[in-house]
């Protein structure tokens, strides 16, 4: 059991030693995502630090009301949505402690929650004519050029995350049908999504001039050392970037997920629907989807009534 069997490592915290054992249990027992682990991992580890815990029998010293109050500071930091995370992320943790019985009680029930109301809010999104200047401007002159077009492209054409393009294999390209295999790292099986013919041939391109030879399977690989390495999500982020910031846009693409509203809100303009635009972006729910909805504004105003005049409202 976790309890009193749990052996620490010499020079290792009791925090760090409970965190790996729930960072097995996320991964091992339910199975999550990378990402959510991740998440949950943080705010675990926010917690176990702001509650000085030193020592496991400290834990059943915990009361529902500190609990409340240190989700409540934690959620007041950042937007509701985040606030949502926080609060799910805490739960968890407190019923792996109560599996484990390092609490006396489950304190999961005390954990407040945070309101996000449904389309509350617009997505960050950016022009057409700015997504082509940020293509436009790199430089395919050299193999690092060539691998940073396809990977742009990618999210640009296809609304891919920066962990969908990560997740690309060699093996899933087939130039001939224009089609890329996407392994989701929320989705337990691999989907087929058909490129655009400038994309296929940004791909093409890349493996035959420019990727470097390497064991690893992945298709877009770090140029320089440690050479032929997988590059990761945060290499992904960093490639856009950087790109975006030589072209004159760094105050307008400070990240992927801007591109990926921009490709969702391009296809709604093109007469897509939305249940197209959620296959194409992996929504599990087209209520994520339907944000998107809210930012056609040229739609919109087909739809829309006049503004009566001062003399139409007296009539």
């Amino acid at each position: 059991m976790l309890g009193r069997e749990a052996v620490t490592a010499p020079g290792d915290s009791v925090s760090e030693s409970l965190l790996r054992r729930y960072a097995d249990h996320l991964t091992e027992v339910q199975g999550l995502a990378a990402a959510t682990v991740h998440y949950r991992l943080r705010y675990a580890r926010a917690m176990l630090a702001s509650f000085r815990v030193r020592r496991l029998e400290q834990l059943k010293t915990w009361s529902a009301e500190a609990i409340r109050r240190f989700v409540a500071h934690e959620g007041r930091r950042g937007c509701p949505a985040s606030g949502q995370v926080i609060a799910s992320s805490i739960r968890s943790f407190l019923r792996f402690l109560l599996l484990h019985r390092l609490l006396d009680r489950d304190l999961a029930p005390a954990v407040p929650g945070f309101a996000n109301w449904s389309l509350a809010s617009l997505p960050e999104t950016v022009r057409d004519e700015e997504l082509e200047k940020l293509i436009s401007t790199i430089d395919t002159s050299t193999a690092l050029g060539l691998r940073n077009r396809a990977i742009v492209l990618c999210m640009v054409d296809l609304g891919l995350r920066a962990s969908d393009v990560a997740h690309l294999e060699v093996d899933g390209v087939d130039i001939a049908a224009q089609v890329l295999q996407l392994r989701r790292p929320k989705q337990r099986h691999a989907t087929v999504v058909p490129m655009t013919r400038r994309l296929a041939s940004a791909v093409d391109v890349y493996l035959r001039r420019g990727r470097p030879q390497c064991s690893s399977s992945a298709l877009f690989v770090i140029h320089r050392a440690p050479r032929g390495k997988a590059l990761t999500s945060a290499g992904m982020e960093g490639v856009v970037t950087r790109r975006a910031a030589d072209a004159g846009l760094g105050h307008r693409i400070r990240g992927t997920h801007v591109i990926r509203h921009g490709a969702a809100s391009r296809w709604l303009r093109a007469g897509a629907t939305l249940k197209q635009i959620a296959d194409l972006l992996g929504h599990r729910s087209i209520d994520t989807t339907s944000i998107y909805a809210k930012i056609d504004l040229a739609a919109l105003t087909q739809v829309a009534m006049p503004w009566p005049t001062s003399q139409e409202e007296t009539r």
